[in-house]
């Protein structure tokens, strides 16, 4: 975690990876899964999507058989973004609606408005305009913290709210 704060990926890279392996050896399936979900933030951070992927697929399974559903809220959320870091949307958008799905069972308004902006973000490269503009006033409105820049964002998001209202 140390090497992961300093920014030296790869070697924060490397020491998830031998982290997961070793809970896996010794049995703790939690523990690696942790270490895989942390392990695949660090390979979206440096730029290997795929990498990424492969390492957190298996952990909301995990985390959700555990029933801890905050690391799975996590895990499927990180699953969305490997996802569309490797070019499929589609299934970005349906690992962020789960994810979306437990965080608000939870009453997590932080990490629903996180995921909301995931979602506008996925919306917009997609081409649709309104519904990215839908997803980030939700995720402003979920937003635990107010503040000026959050009131501002909101009054410019509503905008186009107006416009097409009459």
């Amino acid at each position: 975690m140390l090497a992961y704060r300093r920014g030296e990926l790869s070697a924060a890279a490397e020491g998830f990876r031998s982290a997961s392996a070793a809970y896996t050896r010794d049995g703790d399936e939690l523990a690696a899964a942790e270490a895989a979900n942390n392990l695949c933030v660090t390979l979206l951070q440096a730029d290997r999507p795929q990498e990424a992927l492969e390492c957190v697929e298996g952990t909301p399974a995990v985390f959700e058989r555990h029933n801890e559903s905050g690391r799975a809220a996590q895990a499927v959320g990180n699953l969305g973004t490997a996802l569309e870091s490797c070019g499929r949307p589609a299934e970005a958008e349906a690992a962020y609606r789960h994810s979306l799905d437990l965080f608000r069972s939870l009453g997590d308004r932080e990490g629903e408005s996180l995921i909301l902006q995931r979602l506008s973000q996925v919306r917009l490269r997609q081409g649709q305009p309104i519904e990215a503009l839908a997803a980030m006033q939700a995720s402003l409105e979920a937003a635990p913290r107010g503040g000026l820049l959050r009131r501002w964002m909101r009054s410019l998001l509503s905008l186009p709210a107006r416009f097409f209202s009459g």
